[in-house]
């Protein structure tokens, strides 16, 4: 996949993890930039990881999978095996592009198979064990476990699966029962088990956000379940809508929307004619970002440049760093481009939305190096020679938005410089525009794993690529999104590009794809670019992109 990097004044892509050469040879980093395999759902290039990764649908046979074609970038990169053709990727395939070094790559296969197993009477959802090979589901104390009915048994890919035993042979589970499972050829011996539960109904979870939550209990399959809620200290209770209850046998899921934040509810769930005892729970707070139209800034002591917070304003929000830029903070901190004559991100009293003014991260160039306008949550931790920047990234930060919305206005125009190197797999000209891109994650980054400090914990050097984070696979980024801007329209998340003049004033908003919808973030991070690609030296010198009115979404 298409690496997503920070954004600062004089970045480069560092080549990184060569084998150590005496000799005096190029250092050519071979990429793999495309991969055809007809079947894949998606495929994946991790180019810092140097992995692929093809998703395939339960349909295939993941030890003979088909790779059509492969792509490499480098013309006199060659590969220990031939990559092209039938390969088992029911285990890692591991291989070396070789240039002057040897680059060892890995394919990954990803197949995922819906298994199911429910009886009639259920309590609660199954649980699946696929490394052991075990089946289990729950029902009530007045079951006969020697003669229940299996209603539903899926252990294998749909179609292409046989079993040792009909379904309707499958009654007696006082001791569990044993079932051979196969499909393409390959046979595994799973265990079916039932087990006794003295619950009726009962309420296992609740996961409260600000404006809604989502409640998991058990009940009785087959029967109606149901959820009911109100305030705390009120009387009336109020049905969930029959919609917005989900089921998978005897376990089922409200989603209660509409709620208040920082607000007490109790909840009960009901299967049949029985009613779980009342459960408790407290919304979370709905938390406005800091300083969101920018407010409050002040003068850098002894210079004629912003920081983006205001120590004497008298409002909390607007009083500390929470904002930060390559600009640095010069004798009031860490020296950035404006410590070399070149301000890349100002205050705008002129062209604005909301309040007296607006941020502009303003693209500018010296010497014929690009510098991209930038700003970001978090603070700017130094320059890295003429060759780079560093950046602490991230705010403590404990909600959970569910987008982010703000006003942006982008200026650009064709991209006069092009720097030397691009990522993988993209090409750039001197007719393709400028484009702007605004990042916005929330996770559990720990600043020992990820460099950083404390209250910035991921730490970015855009002259070292192992630094880079990947918001969309990293493990501890919990959701996230990102805009990018054109000169004549947006895409959102990765979507179709929407047609628009975005050199007005236009409202977005970018919504959160959660990969943990259970995790609690520790800190959020946001990231707006001038230019895309300027840690590759590459844009337009004159891009300007306005940023004002940003809100959290709950």
């Amino acid at each position: 996949m298409k690496k997503i990097l920070t954004y600062f004044i004089f970045a480069v892509f560092a080549l990184s993890a060569c084998v150590d050469n005496d000799l005096p040879y190029p250092i050519v980093v071979p990429n793999i930039t495309s991969v055809i395999v007809d079947e894949a759902e998606k495929i994946d290039i991790d180019y810092d990881r140097r992995t692929v990764t093809i998703y395939l649908p339960e349909s295939v046979d993941i030890r003979n999978v088909a790779i059509r074609s492969v792509k490499i970038d480098k013309d006199i990169a060659k590969t220990s095996i031939e990559l092209a053709g039938v390969h088992d990727l029911s285990k890692p395939l591991k291989f070396t592009i070789t240039t002057y070094d040897d680059y060892e790559w890995t394919i990954i296969g990803v197949r995922n198979i819906a298994r199911y197993f429910t009886v009639q009477g259920q309590m609660g959802a199954s649980v699946i064990d696929v490394n052991n090979r075990r089946a289990v589901a729950m029902v009530g104390k007045n079951a006969i476990i020697s003669n229940l009915k299996v209603t539903s048994l899926k252990l294998g890919p749909e179609g292409k699966t046989t079993y040792s035993r009909d379904i309707e042979d499958l009654k007696d589970f006082t001791h569990g029962i044993p079932i051979d499972v196969t499909y393409f050829g390959y046979t595994e011996t799973w265990g079916l088990y039932v087990e006794v539960t003295d619950a009726t109904v009962e309420i296992k979870s609740v996961n409260a956000w600000a404006h809604m939550a989502y409640v998991t209990s058990i009940g009785v399959a087959g029967v109606e379940n149901a959820f009911q809620y109100r305030e705390k200290d009120t009387q009336n209770w109020i049905d969930v809508d029959a919609a917005d209850i989900t089921s998978d046998g005897g376990s089922f899921v409200a989603h209660i929307k509409g709620l208040k934040a920082e607000t007490e509810y109790e909840v009960v769930s009901i299967s049949g004619n029985d009613r779980s005892p009342v459960k408790e729970f407290k919304t979370e707070a709905a938390t406005p970002i800091p300083n969101g139209s920018f407010e409050y800034a002040s003068l850098v002591e002894g210079s004629s440049y912003y920081k983006f917070y205001d120590p004497d304003c008298g409002v909390e929000d607007g009083s500390y760093m929470f904002w930060g830029s390559g600009n640095g903070e010069g004798s009031e901190g860490v020296n950035g481009s404006a410590n070399m004559g070149i301000v890349i991100t100002y205050i705008d009293t002129e062209d604005k939305v909301d309040g007296k003014q607006s941020v502009r991260a303003q693209t500018s160039q010296l010497a014929g190096i690009l510098a991209a306008g930038n700003l970001f949550v978090g603070q700017f931790s130094g320059l890295v020679g003429t060759s780079g920047g560093k950046v602490n990234f991230g705010r403590p930060w404990t909600t959970r938005p569910t987008a982010m919305k703000l006003y942006c206005k982008y200026l650009t125009g064709p991209m006069d410089i092009i720097g030397k190197t691009l990522p993988p797999g993209v090409s750039l000209s001197n007719s393709d525009y400028d484009r702007a891109e605004i990042k916005f994650a929330l996770g559990t980054w720990d600043y020992k794993k990820y460099g950083g400090s404390p209250a910035s914990p991921v730490h970015i050097n855009t002259t070292d690529a192992s630094t880079f984070v990947d918001y969309n696979t990293d493990e501890s980024t919990i959701a996230n999104g990102n805009l990018i801007i054109y000169h004549d329209g947006y895409s959102l998340n990765g979507a179709d590009k929407v047609d628009a003049n975005t050199g007005v004033w236009i409202e977005y908003t970018i919504p959160l794809n959660y990969h943990d919808m259970q995790a609690i973030p520790t800190h959020m991070i946001v990231s707006c670019a001038a230019s895309r690609y300027g840690d590759y030296f590459t844009g337009c010198s004159s891009s300007k992109l306005w940023i004002d009115a940003v809100e959290l979404i709950y």
